[in-house]
């Protein structure tokens, strides 16, 4: 991935209304809607399990700790020291995971799963074939974790542009100009390319690359803003996952 395509974070006051973060969902759901955190959790396993992988060899093994600490978090009461005061979702979540894992968390806990605790659906598979193409010489877990969850972010947030783009009938312009937003995309067509395949004028293209960059920058920043309690913190959090990848 190439730090380059992590945009700069636009820190100017939002013209939505402020939006309902991951740490309200996690208040809200708390106590009253358990399959509310589950689905909340199946949006970061993948970087959990990349974790739980460096400190389990095993995949099983990295699967079943995962699995647990899911299942400790869903559980009534396990959200109960998740506070956007105390900090980033990221920095939360990281801290449980490895707290979690220096416990006996073997100890009983096949026996204990199931019942009314909703299950996280963790694709171990997809998790190592992924990892696989990944370089990960010289990265410590918590680097690798923090990538991960870079990555994850943004291809959420491209899969969220393109529906909106396909649903207001812009599919075939976002595929033309996808690679200016993919991490490690392929080099950039010629504008003038792109509007002969899209039987457009060459304007009509630029202008419209000029508005795919500026929502993929606003949604970028909702996405960020989502896992932090303030647009300074967003801004921090943003500078942070650029960092991770040396820029």
């Amino acid at each position: 991935m190439k730090p380059s395509n992590l945009p700069a974070l636009d820190t100017s006051p939002p013209n939505s209304p402020f939006p309902q973060t991951r740490w309200s969902l996690i208040a809200n759901a708390r106590d009253e809607d358990p399959q509310a955190l589950a689905d909340l959790c199946q949006g970061y396993w993948l970087p959990l399990y990349g974790y739980a992988r460096r400190l389990r060899p095993d995949p099983a093994d990295a699967e079943d700790l995962t699995q647990a600490f899911f299942e400790r978090l869903l559980a009534k009461g396990g959200f109960a020291k998740a506070d956007a005061a105390r900090g980033k979702l990221r920095t939360f979540l990281l801290c449980s995971l490895k707290n979690f894992a220096s416990e006996d968390w073997r100890r009983g806990q096949r026996q204990k799963r199931g019942g009314k605790v909703p299950h996280v659906a963790i694709d171990s598979l997809e998790a190592e074939q992924r990892m696989a193409l990944e370089p990960r010489e010289g990265l410590t877990p918590e680097l690798e974790f923090d990538r991960a969850w870079a990555r994850q972010l943004l291809e959420r947030v491209l899969a969220k542009l393109e529906a909106s783009y396909r649903e207001a009938g812009k599919g075939p312009l976002f595929a033309a100009l996808r690679d200016q937003l993919v991490p490690g995309g392929a080099t950039e067509k010629p504008y003038a390319q792109i509007a002969d395949e899209l039987g457009v004028s060459e304007p009509s293209v630029r202008f419209g690359a000029f508005k795919l960059r500026n929502r993929y920058r606003e949604m970028l920043k909702e996405a960020v803003l989502e896992t932090v309690s303030s647009e300074e913190e967003a801004a921090e959090e943003l500078r942070h996952l650029r960092a991770v990848f040396g820029d």
